[in-house]
């Protein structure tokens, strides 16, 4: 999934540089950039729900162990910081 994502990303990017019109090429890359932002702030609530799950019963120290981050780290997410 990761390879297949980065792969699309840099696909995209390339057909944008590839055009020769500059403000057509500046709006394109505009555009993608916004969708990524979307995407990315997606993806940001799933972590921060899955912080929050996680949470019932443990400890913020043992939710970051399960999520490989610090407990204050994990605590940050269920806040969405």
């Amino acid at each position: 999934m990761t390879e297949a994502l980065t792969t699309a990303i840099e696909a995209a990017a390339e057909e944008v540089a590839a055009v020769t019109d500059p403000v057509e090429r500046y709006h394109r890359a505009r555009t993608i950039r916004a969708q990524l932002i979307d995407a990315d702030h997606h993806l940001k609530a799933i972590q921060q729900a899955v912080a929050v799950d996680l949470k019932a019963g443990r400890t913020w120290a043992q939710v970051g162990e399960a999520l490989g981050v610090t407990g204050s780290r994990a605590e940050a997410l269920a806040k969405g910081r």
